[in-house]
């Protein structure tokens, strides 16, 4: 299959599945984009333009990256809904890990991110760009905004648990989660005040001071903002620098643990769109309006490669793609990797590119 019947068949799937409400040549435009993006495996318009399958030349199709990037009419805060309605639709029911995190590019810009946890990698939901500094609003305000953002596109019966670690383990966070109904499972600070059942007030790292040491239970946390009622897990592993100290509302133990283990999952997200993907590190957008929509056709190229990914796994091609026997590509490289190879041995891409819970 040649080069433009692979990004028809991407268009008609953003289209239809992925962003629906959106303008037919927004729709086109973020669907070529990506896939060049994808092609290119960067983020940086004159890659992208190189990649971008069709007639236009070059350095028109740059001028079309650069237009995108300017466009006003693009808006990411009506859009990033659309994408985690459509990512979230097949979650009906079922568990839903969503991840908390903020990622630097540049000296001075920074993403903030609510994705949701997926094959050891991490699918955007929500997004908001800025410099150092100059939030569009407060940061409390901010984290809590797009937490509301991503509950109002969850399906019916969804069980969350949000994972976040210690710069966002917020008073307002955990109040944020218990207004949704949502399970939180938070890393503290080590200064984080704790009053245990005793009557003992001491600091976090004070419940596992040396390794080996480990405490849960439940304990008033938070002492600055009025003390909030929670279960808190300290543990200093042997080989640890330090305790790992966690909070939720669920007094599991040592699951507890496990389960945050998965915050992990967006730091190999920001890998794939940075060193080992897209390189937005390397893209010289660093206005953080321009940045926000280079963020969306990211985010749109990562749907793309993981539910390649996904989908070439489950039917059984990965033979063609690596030699061992046990799986030792991700799914994002999998993914990558069968669109290239789509290109080269005239393959076709898999039918319904949105990725789902199996």
């Amino acid at each position: 299959m040649n080069a433009l019947s692979l990004v028809r068949k991407w268009r008609k799937d953003v289209q239809n599945d992925l962003l629906p409400e959106l303008h037919g040549h927004q729709s086109k435009a973020m669907a070529d984009l990506s896939f060049g993006m994808t092609l290119a495996q960067h983020s940086q318009s004159g890659k992208i333009a190189d990649a971008v399958p069709g007639e236009a030349t070059p350095a028109s199709v740059q001028r079309r990256v650069e237009r995108f990037l300017d466009n006003s009419r693009i808006d990411p805060d009506k859009i990033w809904p659309q994408l985690a309605k459509s990512s979230l639709a097949g979650w009906t029911g079922g568990p839903i890990v969503l991840i908390l995190d903020e990622t630097p590019n540049h000296n001075d810009l920074r993403c903030m991110k609510v994705t949701l946890a997926f094959r050891k990698r991490a699918l955007p939901l929500a997004c908001v760009c800025y410099s150092l500094g100059e939030q569009p609003e407060p940061m409390p305000e901010l984290v809590v905004g797009l937490l509301r953002q991503v509950a109002a596109c969850l399906p019916d019966g969804a069980d969350v648990t949000l994972l976040a670690d210690r710069g966002l383990a917020w008073p307002q966070v955990v109040d944020t989660c218990e207004e949704l109904g949502w399970h939180y499972v938070l890393r503290l600070l080590s200064q984080t005040r704790v009053r245990t059942p005793d009557g003992r007030e001491c600091s976090a790292a004070d419940l596992a001071p040396h390794p080996g040491a480990c405490w849960r239970g439940e304990a008033l946390v938070f002492k600055k903002s009025g003390w909030r009622n929670a279960a808190v897990a300290a543990c200093w592993l042997p080989d640890s620098d330090g305790p790992w100290l966690l909070v939720s509302d669920r007094d599991d133990g040592p699951r507890l643990f496990r389960r945050y283990s998965k915050r992990v999952w967006t730091e190999e997200l920001f890998k794939d769109e940075k060193s080992s993907g897209f390189h937005w590190n390397e893209s010289h957008v660093t206005d953080p309006v321009h940045a926000a929509r280079l963020v969306l056709l990211i985010a749109l190229a990562t749907y793309l490669t993981m539910a390649v990914g996904v989908k070439v796994i489950r039917a059984g091609m990965r033979r063609f793609l690596e030699t061992n026997r046990q799986r030792k590509l991700s799914y994002f490289t999998i993914g990558i990797r069968w669109v290239r190879f789509c290109l080269n041995h005239d393959r076709s891409l898999p039918d319904n590119l949105t990725p789902v819970p199996i």
